[in-house]
C-alpha cells in the first residue's frame, strides 16, 4: 500500500513532463514493426527479466532491424550486453531513481530523446519509478504490470485470469499473440553468446574429461521469498549425491551473494578450480554446462529451468506457487517441511526422472545419517530483509511434497492479457 501511495504521489509530480506519450494511441499486432524503436526496462530482478527476455527475443529474431536498447542496473550489463539483443545499455543506480535528485530529471529527459515507439517494465509487481520511466520514454505501447496505480504510466497490463497462480515464468508467453507470435515463438532461454558457450564447454572438459561424470551445479544463496535450506542439511543432500553418483561439484549462483556461495565452497572436496566465476555471464555459462542443477527458489534455480538444465528444486513452503515451474519434463520441486524425514529413495528418483536416466549411480543406496535413519532440514527464515537469515532457526526434520508438472499434466489455466481500457 505505502508503495501504490507513493506512485500516486510521483505520478502527481511529474505529470506535466509526461504530456508527449499520455495522448498517444496504438494498436496491435502493428505496434512493432522492422525499425521500431523499443525501452526495456530492467527493475534489477534477474528472474523477472529472464520471464520477459522470450517476448524481446522473438521481436529481435522477427524484426531484426528494431532497435532495442536497455535500462539496466550495472550488476546486469555483463549478461545483456554480449546476449546480442541489446543496441545500446543505459546504466542506472538504485539511488539515482529518487525523484528529488536531479540525476532523476536527467534520466528521464534522456529517455524522452530516444523517440521510443514501445517500453517494456519487465516486472511482475508495481515499480513505479521505473514505471515513469517508461512514460518519460514517450513510447505509445508501454508494456508493463497491472495494479491499482499502473495508469498511465503503463497502457498495456499483465492481467493473469482471477485466481491464476501459475508459474510467472510462463506469463509472458500469453502475450505472443498480441504481437502477431504463434505458439513455439516465444523460446524460454536466455540468448548466451555461443563463441562464449564453446569455450566453456571446453574448460569443463578440461576439467571433466569423463563424460560418464555428471557436472552437479549447486546455488547455496538465498531464495526469492527469503528463505533456503540451512547449509549443513544442504551439504547433507549434496554429499548423498556424490556418493550415489558420478559427479563433480560446482557450487553457482548470482555474484551479489559470492561471499555465501564461497563459504559452501569451503565445505565441499574436489570442487574444479580455475573455471571462471567472478561475472553473472560467466556463471550463466557454467549453468548451461551443468548436467544436473541443485537449487532453492533462486535467480539461478529458473535460470537453469529455462536453460532446459536437469533441475531439482529444494523449495520452502514460503515459496509460493507462482514460483513453481509447469509443464516442463526437466525439472522437479520438493517442499522442505520441519517435522519428517528426508526422503532420499524419492529424491534419487527424482534425479533419475529429470536426467533422463543419465545420472548412474556409483554405488548401492544406503542411507545412515542418524538413530533414526533420519536428516533434518532446517529452514532459515529472513528476519528484517531479502539478504537476512536468522541463524537460530531450527527444525527438528523434513518433509517432501513432490510438485511434478510434466506435459502429461493436465494442461493449467492459460495467462491471460487484457488491453488497457484506457486508449
Amino acid at each position: 500500500m505505502q508503495l501504490l501511495s507513493e506512485h500516486g504521489m510521483i505520478t502527481s509530480l511529474m505529470r506535466p513532463f509526461f504530456n508527449k506519450s499520455e495522448g498517444e494511441s496504438f494498436s496491435l499486432p502493428n505496434a512493432v514493426r522492422d525499425g521500431s524503436r523499443i525501452l526495456c526496462i530492467d527493475p534489477g530482478d534477474l528472474s523477472e527479466v529472464l520471464f520477459y527476455i522470450p517476448l524481446i527475443a522473438a521481436i529481435r529474431r522477427r524484426y531484426p532491424g528494431s532497435k532495442i536498447d536497455f535500462l539496466l542496473p550495472e550488476k546486469h550489463a555483463a549478461l545483456v550486453v554480449p546476449s546480442g539483443l541489446a543496441r545500446q545499455c543505459i546504466l542506472y543506480k538504485e539511488k539515482q531513481l529518487s525523484p528529488w535528485r536531479p540525476s532523476f530529471a536527467s534520466l528521464l529527459r534522456q529517455l524522452g530523446a530516444g523517440d521510443y515507439d514501445m517500453a517494456v517494465v519487465m516486472s511482475f509487481q508495481p515499480r513505479p519509478r521505473l514505471e515513469l520511466a517508461a512514460l518519460a520514454s514517450g513510447a505509445s505501447l508501454r508494456l508493463g504490470p497491472s495494479h491499482e496505480n499502473s495508469w498511465p504510466a503503463v497502457n498495456f497490463e499483465m492481467r493473469p485470469p482471477s485466481g491464476d497462480d501459475g508459474y510467472l515464468g510462463d506469463k509472458v508467453a500469453g502475450l505472443g499473440s498480441f504481437f502477431g507470435f504463434v505458439f513455439g515463438e516465444l523460446r524460454s532461454g536466455w540468448p548466451l553468446p555461443m563463441d562464449k558457450v564453446r569455450q566453456m564447454a571446453q574448460q569443463v572438459h578440461f576439467h571433466k574429461p569423463n563424460p560418464e561424470q555428471l557436472l552437479l551445479g549447486v546455488d547455496p544463496c538465498l531464495g526469492k521469498s527469503g528463505h533456503m535450506v540451512a547449509k549443513k542439511n544442504l551439504l547433507t543432500i549434496v554429499n548423498h549425491l556424490v556418493r550415489q553418483l558420478q559427479c563433480r561439484v560446482i557450487p553457482l549462483g548470482h555474484p551479489d551473494q559470492m561471499e555465501r556461495i564461497t563459504q559452501f565452497e569451503q565445505s565441499l572436496a574436489d570442487v574444479p578450480h580455475g573455471l571462471g566465476r567472478e561475472t553473472l555471464l560467466e556463471m550463466a555459462l557454467l549453468v548451461s554446462q551443468c548436467d544436473l542443477f541443485l537449487a532453492g527458489n533462486t535467480d539461478f534455480f529458473h535460470l537453469a529451468v529455462n536453460l532446459g538444465i536437469p533441475t531439482i528444486g529444494l523449495f520452502s513452503p514460503k515459496d509460493e506457487n507462482r514460483w513453481v515451474p509447469t509443464q516442463r519434463d526437466n525439472v522437479k520441486v520438493l517442499t522442505i517441511k520441519k517435522g519428517a524425514p528426508l526422503d532420499f529413495d524419492r529424491l534419487m528418483e527424482m534425479v533419475q526422472d529429470v536426467t533422463k536416466g543419465r545420472a548412474k549411480r556409483s554405488t548401492p543406496l544406503e542411507v545412515s545419517t542418524g538413530a533414526e535413519g533420519e536428516v533434518t532440514a532446517e529452514v532459515e527464515v529472513k528476519v528484517e530483509a531479502v539478504t537476512k537469515v536468522d541463524p537460530r532457526a531450527e527444525a527438528e526434520g523434513s518433509e517432501i511434497t513432490e510438485h511434478n508438472h510434466s506435459a502429461a499434466d493436465k494442461n493449467p489455466a492459460k495467462p491471460g492479457v487484457d488491453p488497457p481500457d484506457h486508449d
